[in-house]
């Protein structure tokens, strides 16, 4: 009976990029609700001068479902882009949501609510590391200052 049959199960997603690419980059962390995912990806990615290495649509993080953004940006032009979107989409929706910048993954810095993209942006260029010139260097810093 084909009723009872064991069905394939669909194998684990597997990110195509684990690190950064771009030696010299700014590299942080975006997180947002899970609902915008799409949108925020597309406008991250709207200029050029920066790209998601690793995206999570759905994590949980201290009970908070949250979409992850890791992202590396040679320039920070995208930030216009993305505080225009986001504030566009917040006041056409019920209800509010926010973006929140963080640096080495876990180290909060700002949200989009409370400044202005210029603010951001001096936020970043100030906080945020840089990619090594050795790109594969960047994973081995994260997994050592994990470990501390």
């Amino acid at each position: 009976m084909a009723l009872f049959k064991k069905k394939k199960v669909a194998p684990p997603y597997e990110p195509t990029k684990l690190r950064p690419l771009w030696p010299g980059a700014w590299q942080f962390t975006l997180r947002s609700t899970p609902r915008h995912h799409d949108g925020l990806l597309t406008q991250i990615e709207s200029t050029g001068g920066a790209h998601v290495y690793f995206s999570e649509p759905l994590a949980y993080l201290r009970g908070q479902g949250v979409s992850l953004f890791r992202v590396e940006a040679r320039d920070l032009s995208f930030l216009d882009t993305l505080y225009s979107w986001w504030a566009a989409t917040e006041r056409a929706e019920a209800a509010g949501f926010n973006v929140e910048l963080y640096v080495n993954n876990t180290d909060f810095i700002a949200d989009l609510k409370g400044h202005a993209p210029s603010e951001i942006r001096r936020l970043i260029e100030q906080n945020a590391p840089r990619v090594p010139d050795n790109p594969a260097d960047a994973m081995m810093q994260q997994e050592t200052t994990a470990r501390v």
